[in-house]
């Protein structure tokens, strides 16, 4: 099991730093006209896709696991919200060039070979679009060892600081790009989602309770350190 199996099956659908709350201050600092047309990037069991139907947006959603897709399709369904769900990967999206209004993301970009990505992003943009991204974020450059260790656990391929990101996007397509402030991690407000489906099973299981624990130990020894920042680009 890897660490996205995981989360799809604890149905956790705000992992990303700040959580489901910090989201929802996001999109409401950017206040999205009706019918905009929004696609959502690693949209874990559909929480923030779901909100963002609830808005008004036309919102296509999607993610590499099945078991995300599946949880996320169930929320859909049962909140009576038109989102498209798609399993497919950042790297490779499966729409039209100039589809989206918005291409909206939070914690992602890291997990993926980040140009590719960055290059389906700009893609899937209509001229004058814009891509939102919440994107993890290191307050210094890592060891070689630090890096090996999140790698091994998380997956991720980017663990780049805030100059490291604008580097990657000064190398896009984008004609003009921003990052806020570096956030450093802190832990989430505690907040209640009613339509979490959680596989329990899992808490009898040593191996992934171990990887629980990890995960609580990797963030105490990296809480320093790591954050997150807000990435927005904008097409031409």
């Amino acid at each position: 099991m890897d660490y996205h199996t995981l989360l799809a099956r604890l149905g956790e659908g705000s992992a990303h730093p700040g959580g489901f709350q910090a989201t929802k201050e996001l999109i409401g600092q950017i206040g999205f006209p009706r019918g905009t047309r929004v696609l959502e990037v690693g949209c874990g069991t559909g929480r923030t896709a779901c909100y963002l139907a609830s808005l008004g947006c036309d919102v296509t959603a999607i993610d590499r696991n099945k078991d995300m897709i599946r949880k996320a399709t169930h929320r859909a369904t049962i909140s009576g919200l038109p989102v498209r769900i798609v399993q497919a990967d950042a790297s490779s999206l499966p729409f039209p060039h100039e589809t989206f209004d918005v291409v909206f993301t939070e914690s992602v970009t890291a997990f993926t070979q980040g140009s590719t990505a960055i290059r389906e992003y700009w893609r899937v943009l209509k001229p004058q679009g814009v891509l939102y991204d919440r994107e993890l974020a290191f307050a210094r450059t890592l060891t070689a060892v630090q890096k090996k260790k999140l790698q091994a656990y998380y997956g991720l391929h980017h663990m780049r600081t805030v100059p490291e990101w604008l580097k990657l996007l000064s190398k896009s397509s984008f004609h003009h790009y921003s990052a806020s402030h570096f956030v450093q991690i802190k832990q989430p407000v505690s907040d209640n989602d009613p339509l979490r489906v959680i596989d329990h099973e899992l808490f009898t299981k040593p191996d992934a309770v171990a990887m629980m624990m990890k995960n609580e130990r990797l963030m105490s020894s990296f809480a320093n350190v790591m954050g997150s920042i807000v990435i927005t680009a904008w097409k031409a």
